[in-house]
């Protein structure tokens, strides 16, 4: 590129890039944690090999998003992994307002609305 020249993503891409990182991250752990629960029930216990992984992948999602939408990503993992999908899985904030969390799109909306 010529000399003096500046190339700057405007928010929205950015926006767009992130949300897509995220929910092909929610998307690989779900299908991570299916995976590890099949392979439990043929007998086959990995869990000692793929616990430290777990908590690298979870310390990084406390660093990068903080402590409440942590804990919002790991109460929706757990809760689809327990999930059968015949409920929809809801989240009540403050406002009293129940958002429905089906989906890592859902999630990365209602991770939006929270300041920090």
């Amino acid at each position: 590129m010529g000399e003096g020249v500046q190339i700057k993503e405007n928010a929205k891409s950015k926006r767009r890039k992130d949300e897509e990182f995220f929910c092909n991250l929610m998307e690989a752990l779900v299908s991570i944690d299916q995976r590890t629960l099949q392979m439990l029930e043929i007998g086959v216990d990995l869990t000692l090999y793929e616990d430290p992984y777990q908590q690298i992948v979870e310390g990084l999602i406390y660093k990068h998003y903080g402590e409440v939408k942590a804990q919002i990503i790991m109460w929706w993992l757990l809760a689809v992994q327990e999930s059968d999908g015949t409920k929809n899985l809801t989240l009540k904030f403050d406002d009293e307002k129940e958002h429905i969390i089906n989906t890592p799109k859902q999630l990365y909306k209602v991770l939006e609305k929270i300041k920090m």
